[in-house]
């Protein structure tokens, strides 16, 4: 399968212009859990960054999700998508939107043994999806659950976690940079290092 066939099949990659990888966008309309912070006071999810804002908001970027929520339920989703990343060393999965059930989580374990090469970061907000898959996960997926309210303490039961802060720095905690870097990750790869237990990111 060649890679623009692959990723015809999935919908197409994200490009998210801070990281030092591809990604793959869903809406954050079909957040299940987000869906509900969103109207939750506080929470990291109240102001969501990819709730129609910024180029988010856009028809084209809109309608590539559409897309791309569209093909997960395809039975060559997995190996597309890990032709797709092709040979990139790292992967961030979700800068808008999340895991969207059990059998969607599974795939995209599926795709992280199927690029063993490459390091996926998942950052979700669905840890009840995580803690119901019942498979071992491969040394090269970092799945990070994250806090649901901003300030609020991280989630428990879960080896890779991340917060977010508005007023209260968290101690033990990796402090993403990217606020003092013009935005960008640059050289930090935080989030996909499992040694990293939490990160805290600056409140958008």
């Amino acid at each position: 399968m060649k890679v623009s066939e692959a990723r015809e099949n999935v919908g197409g990659l994200s490009n998210p212009s801070k990281m030092p990888s591809k990604s793959y966008g869903l809406p954050a309309q079909a957040c299940k859990v987000g869906g509900q912070l969103r109207s939750v006071k506080g929470s990291t999810c109240e102001n969501c960054y990819a709730y129609d804002r910024g180029m988010y908001g856009f028809p084209v970027v809109k309608k590539a999700q559409a897309r791309r929520l569209a093909t997960i339920t395809r039975e060559d989703w997995a190996p597309s998508m890990a032709r797709a990343i092709n040979k990139d060393k790292y992967f961030r999965w979700h800068d808008s939107g999340d895991i969207q059930n059990v059998e969607h989580f599974a795939k995209i374990v599926e795709v992280a043994r199927a690029t063993p090469d490459c390091l996926h970061w998942l950052p979700t907000r669905e840890a009840q999806i995580v803690a119901a898959y019942t498979g071992t996960l491969p040394d090269n997926l970092i799945v990070r659950v994250s806090a649901a309210m901003v300030d609020g303490p991280k989630p428990k039961r879960f080896r890779n976690t991340s917060t977010v802060h508005a007023r209260t720095i968290p101690t033990n905690s990796h402090i993403c940079p990217a606020p003092k870097q013009d935005n960008e990750c640059r050289d930090c790869r935080a989030c996909w290092d499992k040694d990293v237990s939490n990160i805290s990111y600056h409140q958008h």
